[in-house]
Formats: C-alpha cells, structure tokens, sequence
C-alpha cells in the first residue's frame, strides 16, 4: 500500500474543527437573536426573547404570555489571505492572493410558555455554528520540489513543472435543540436548559497538475458521521430593585464524535487509499455574566464572557484504522494531530435599546473580544482574526402582540502574521532528503463581516 507523505495531511489543520464558522468571537456568533444582535449581543440580564433559552432559561420565569418568534441572521465575510514561498531558484517560487466572500445563514425559531405566574417552559431550534467555502486555484509548490513526472513516474507534459494547484472544499453546521425551564422565588429566577446537538462535516482537498487535468498525490476526502451530543445550561436572574437586574449563565461544552471515512490520492491513481477516521471536537463551553438597567424608555446591559477555547482548541487528532501516513523522519503512523494553540478569551458587550412612539425602538450595540486565534495556530480558514464589532437594530411593536426586528453588525478586519512554526506553514515548507526549507513560507489572514439578521415574534 502507498503512503501518503506526513506534510500532505498537515494541511488538514484548517479542517479539523470543519471550516470558516461565521462567528465572530472565535467561532461563536456575538449573539443570537434580531433584538439580541441589535444591542451587539448584550442581552444576558434583559431576556424576554424565546432566544433566552441560548442564553440564559431563567428569564422563562417572567413570562406573562405565551410568545413564538422566528428568525435568521445571514453573515457575509470577507477573508483575505494571502502567502507566498521564495526561493533561490525563482521557478518554484510563488505568491498567491486570494479574497473569499462567503456567507452563512443561521436560522432560530421556538415558543415559550408561561405555565404559572412563576414558571415559564418552551423550546428553541438554532443554528450555533457553519459555513462552507471553496478556494480554488491556490498556487503550490511539489512535495519536495519533484516534478510532475517524478511525481507520477510517467512522463507527460508539462512533465517537468513543479508547481502545482490546490483547492479546497468544506462544509461544516452545528445545530441545537434546546428544552428548558425557569422558575422564579420572589426576586430570584432560576432556569435550566437540556440541549441536544447534532453536526456533520464535510470536506475535501484536490491538488492538481497546472492544467487541472490530472489529480495528484495528497488529493483527499473526509465525510464525518451524523455526529449528535447532549448537552445543558444553567442560569440564574436576580432583581436588584425594579429597574436593575443582574445575571449569569453556564452552558455546558458539547463533545461531538465526528468518525468518519477518508479517501486519499495515492501515488497510483487507480487506486483509493480509504480508511475510517476515529475524531472528535469539543464545542467549548461558556461562562456569561450581565447587568442591565430599565426605565421607561431605556435599556442598557453589559455583558462579560468567558470562553476557555485553551481547553477545546489546543489539539486535535485523526486516528485512521490503517497507517497511511509516513513522518519526515521516515516513521509509519495512523495518527494525525494538529495544533491550534488558542487561547482563552474575555469577551465584552454593551447595548442600549430606546422605546421611542408609534411602537418603533431604537437599539444599538458594541463588543470586543481579543481573537483567541494565535500566529502559532493561524490558518486561512478555522477562527475569525476580528475583535471590535458595532451594531445597530430597530424593532417595531403592534398593539396586537406582534413584532419585527432588523439589526446590522459589522465586525472590523483585523490582519494577522503566521507564524514560520505553525502547522500551516510546515505543511507548506520543504522537506526532503536533499533539503529542508522553513522560513521561505510566509502567509497572513484578514477577516471582516457584515451580518444582517430578521426577527418575527408574536404574542399568542
């Protein structure tokens, strides 16, 4: 049986927590919800929404009456990457620069209850995390500098090229079912969720000779499992006094198996190297404090997050039933393990909404949140690079119980280096008997994202 080189499957790093997830603090949404995404995703300590059962299940526990509400945000990102190789010889070298625009829709949708004067239940369907994405055409170097007739051991032409083009495809959603309660004593509200996850992943890598005719060696497919998880939150609302609230909610983190099978391009082409994949992910979980004042008119809230991404995102392993992957240095191995290296992330939000008249209200909103993505992890398509978001929506109220919200979001670009140690650039570096080069690799990313989101919710 061929064995594929160690430094093919290194490029499965971006991959392996399954693609370009439109979130924007990591790969989370900064808020889930129209009216949430208006205030900038500060809504922690406000509720009212059949979304709270994303957030915090407590605020069931104000209920007054029955409420379904429906919606969708719709991102569209940005993504700028850009890399290149130099080398003595400027044959094999080569730059690319390469502008994505995709976009990813995550719809909501629930009802919430109230059953008694302290007890509120309901359900909510969301989208939590996905996209999908394809860069095409990305300019490469041959594993070891060969040849495409050293590579296929056939002469053919353009035979004596050694540059060569790759692609890649992905498609990745994560989506929750969550089930939950609150109950309120006096000024303390209590609420509990259940969440019930499912995933799939799907993905793809091609590299091709530059006429795009034939498909080389390292060329591969992964298509996971159905992959489903439990889950839960807790969370708890208290009443300072009749116009400030305080609040705070633990979701629990969602392990997904995500087994799988792989298929790789081999050095004969006639035959597909397959194997089942053993993986799993860890959706992280989240710690989420929030204050919030009420008058009349007003409603301002200030959220704090805290994400431990050092947990979930440090490593990741493919675990093949047959050794398909041989090491630089020669070794035979079935395991593959990428490095991430993110880190923990604090996360930041403040959001006003203004009742004005004719039922109309204003909301507006801002966040930050350090990217927890790092030089050493940085790669084009896993983790958003921005920090800084502003937000701005608008709701409008009938006096028959029904609403509409719209809210925009931009989060700005914000440009990071890689670094020459990352798995990104080993994987694009030369390693062969004859040399190793290292620092010629150099490559960046940028992302920014524009997010529209719409919301209908009825009073019943």
């Amino acid at each position: 049986m061929k064995r594929i080189p160690f430094s093919f499957f290194l490029t499965l790093l971006f991959f392996s927590f399954g693609s370009s997830l439109y979130g924007f603090q990591g790969i989370m949404p900064t808020s889930f919800g129209a009216r949430q995404a208006g205030m900038g995703g500060a809504f922690q300590a406000v509720g009212g929404s059949v979304m709270d059962l994303e957030s915090n299940p407590s605020h069931l526990a104000r209920l007054t009456t029955p409420k379904w509400e429906f919606g969708t945000s719709v991102h569209f990102a940005k993504i700028e990457y850009s890399d290149s190789f130099m080398d003595q010889d400027p044959n094999p070298s080569y730059q690319n620069k390469i502008v994505e625009t995709p976009r990813a829709v995550f719809p909501y949708m629930g009802y919430i209850h109230p059953v008694t004067d302290r007890l509120g239940i309901g359900f909510a369907l969301y989208t939590q995390g996905g996209g999908g994405g394809l860069f095409s055409n990305i300019n490469r170097i041959a594993p070891g500098k060969q040849t495409l007739n050293d590579t296929l051991g056939v002469d053919v032409p353009l035979g004596t090229e050694r540059k060569i083009q790759e692609d890649l495809k992905f498609k990745f959603m994560l989506t929750k079912l969550t089930i939950g309660a609150g109950y309120r004593f006096g000024n303390l509200s209590v609420g509990i969720g259940l969440d019930l996850a499912y995933a799939f992943m799907e993905m793809k890598k091609t590299n091709m000779d530059l006429s795009r005719t034939i498909e080389l060696p390292g060329s591969l497919a992964y298509n996971s499992d159905p992959a489903y998880s439990y889950g839960g939150k807790l969370g708890f609302s208290y009443e300072l006094s009749s116009n400030i609230r305080v609040a705070y909610s633990y979701t629990l983190r969602n392990v997904l198996h995500m087994d799988g099978q792989m298929k790789v391009e081999g050095e004969n082409p006639i035959i597909k190297n397959e194997s089942r994949v053993s993986r799993y992910m860890v959706w992280p979980d989240r710690h989420v404090f929030g204050i919030s004042y009420r008058n009349n008119s007003w409603i301002f809230d200030f959220d704090i997050k805290f994400i431990p991404w050092s947990q979930s995102f440090r490593t990741n392993r493919f675990i093949l039933e047959q050794p398909l992957l041989t090491t630089p240095v020669g070794l035979e191995s079935n395991v593959m393990q990428m490095n991430f290296r993110w880190r923990d992330q604090y996360c930041f939000a403040f959001g006003a909404e203004y009742e004005w008249k004719y039922g109309f209200r204003f909301r507006a909103g801002y966040s930050y949140a350090k990217t927890p993505m790092t030089p050493q992890g940085l790669n084009p398509m896993l983790g958003t690079t921005n920090e800084h978001h502003l937000a701005g929506g608008l709701g409008y109220y009938t006096t028959s119980g029904s609403a509409l919200h719209f809210a925009i979001e931009y989060a700005f670009p914000k440009s990071m280096k890689g670094s020459e140690s990352s798995d990104w650039a080993l994987a694009h570096s030369i390693f062969s008997a004859k040399e190793i080069q290292l620092a010629q690799f150099q490559f960046s990313k940028s992302v920014s994202v524009l997010s529209l989101s719409f919301g209908i919710e009825k009073n019943i």
